[in-house]
């Protein structure tokens, strides 16, 4: 379901006799994608870095606070929302485009898509509770940590 978007588009590509605006609402999904992709990517790689020096210094665990996650505390679950949000808007117009399909197929295409993407939504916004309780456990008595919290939003950024 969550990739249906995708196939729809590979199905229908290119958009035959689309308008402008049509292969402009893919193409900004397919940037949208693009950008989520190397914000989640650029977030983990900050993260892992972080976590591997801390190791080689033989230093005790800590929660990584810098980089993207200065202003998002899940900076890099809301890297692959944004990536499937993307994918979505990229594969959308091949829905309303699919010549020669009912209005019956073309709705459950639509149904199916927003299904995938509101069961991610629904997947990282539980992972993001379950991994603040986490957090809140471990790190709960530090003064720099409640210092954290308030200056960030769990997903989206705080500037």
């Amino acid at each position: 379901l969550l990739a249906s978007p995708l196939l729809f588009h590979l199905q229908a590509a290119p958009l035959a006799g689309a308008s402008a605006a049509v292969a402009g609402v893919s193409a900004a999904g397919a940037a949208v994608a693009a950008a989520g992709l190397v914000y989640e990517a650029v977030a983990d790689q900050q993260k892992s870095r972080f976590k591997m020096a801390l190791r080689a210094g033989g230093a005790k665990d800590r929660l990584y606070m810098g980089g993207l996650y200065a202003q998002s505390r899940h900076a890099n679950y809301l890297g692959e929302l944004v990536f499937w949000t993307g994918s979505f808007l990229a594969g959308a117009p091949s829905i309303a485009a699919a010549a020669g399909l009912p209005l019956w197929a073309r709705a459950l295409r639509l149904v199916a898509a927003s299904l995938g993407l509101a069961g991610i939504f629904f997947i990282m916004t539980s992972a993001t509770k379950r991994l603040e309780g986490k957090q809140r456990e471990k790190y709960g008595a530090e003064a720099e940590y409640a210092e954290y919290l308030a200056s960030t939003n769990a997903l989206l950024p705080k500037f």
